[in-house]
């Protein structure tokens, strides 16, 4: 996986913004998960179909964080919800 990378979220997982944070419900495993801060703005770059280095310049222009930081950071938050099958290549 590559920043060129664009990931989609499934469509067993469903996603609603509750306050500040933003609640996914995977249906097949019942589990619910929450998402603030960073991982909410990857999660919605992401299911507006942007590439993940589309959602690092988010997280650059939004944060005080490097773009290799923040790099290192998206790749390794995607392959936490791929894990999870939360998002998929």
């Amino acid at each position: 996986m590559d920043l060129e990378t664009k990931l989609s979220i499934p469509p067993q997982v469903m996603s609603r913004l509750v306050g500040d944070e933003t609640v996914l419900l995977d249906l097949a495993s019942g589990i619910y998960f929450g998402l603030d801060g960073v991982g909410k703005r990857i999660f919605e770059s992401v299911a507006d179909g942007d590439s993940l280095g589309a959602a690092v310049e988010v997280i650059v222009a939004e944060y005080a964080v490097e773009e290799t930081q923040a790099q290192a950071d998206v790749i390794a938050f995607a392959n936490q919800l791929i894990e999870r099958g939360l998002f998929v290549v």
